[in-house]
C-alpha cells in the first residue's frame, strides 16, 4: 500500500474560491469620445484572420439560441438560406464595427435596431431585445478575447490595450441596446 503524497492541508490549499463572472456593463456614450485607436489596430491586426470563424460561430451560435426548444424535442426545424443569410450580413457587420471600434451614432442605431434584433430573432419588436443583446454581447466578447489571447507572448501590453479597445467598444454597443429597448 502507498500513501498519497498529497497531504490533507494541501487539498484544502488547492481547493479555489469561487468568483463571481463579471458581465460587461454598459457605459454611456460620451459625445467626442473615441475608443483608443492603437488598441483598436492591434485588435484589428490579431482578430482579423479569425472574423470568418467568428461570424459563422455567432450565426451558429444565434440559431441554436433561437431554435433550442425544436432540438430538445428532437424536431428540428430547417433554417431557411435567406435568414442564414441575413444573420451573416449581420454578424459580419457587427464584429467588422467591433474591430474599427465604431461606436458613432449610426453605427450605433444600426446596431441596436437592424443587426442585434436580426442576430436575435426578435424582427422588429425591439422591447426583446435586450437579454439577448447582452447574451450575443458577451459571447462576442469572449470569442474576440479567445482570438487576442491566443498565443504565449513576453509582453502582454498589446494584447491588454486591445482587450481594453474591445470592452469600450462592448460597453457602449451593450448601452446602446439597452437604450433602445428600454426607449419603447
Amino acid at each position: 500500500m502507498t500513501k498519497s503524497v498529497v497531504t490533507e492541508l494541501d487539498r484544502a490549499s488547492a481547493v479555489r474560491e469561487p468568483r463571481p463572472f463579471l458581465y460587461l456593463e454598459p457605459a454611456p456614450l460620451v459625445p467626442g469620445e473615441a475608443v483608443d485607436p492603437v488598441g483598436c489596430e492591434i485588435l484589428d491586426a490579431r482578430v482579423m484572420p479569425s472574423v470568418p470563424a467568428l461570424v459563422a460561430s455567432l450565426v451558429d451560435y444565434t440559431i441554436e439560441r433561437q431554435y433550442r426548444r425544436e432540438l430538445e424535442r428532437g424536431n428540428p426545424q430547417p433554417i431557411q438560406l435567406s435568414v442564414l443569410n441575413r444573420r451573416r450580413r449581420s454578424a459580419r457587420a457587427w464584429i467588422l464595427a467591433i474591430l474599427g471600434g465604431n461606436v458613432d451614432q449610426p453605427t450605433l442605431h444600426a446596431l441596436a435596431t437592424q443587426w442585434i434584433p436580426m442576430l436575435a430573432g426578435s424582427g422588429p419588436d425591439l422591447e426583446h431585445v435586450a437579454r439577448p443583446g447582452r447574451e450575443l454581447t458577451e459571447f462576442v466578447r469572449g470569442a474576440i478575447t479567445a482570438c487576442i489571447f491566443d498565443e504565449p507572448a513576453e509582453n502582454l501590453l498589446p494584447h491588454a490595450r486591445a482587450l481594453h479597445a474591445l470592452e469600450s467598444t462592448l460597453a457602449l454597443h451593450l448601452a446602446a441596446i439597452q437604450h433602445v429597448a428600454s426607449r419603447i
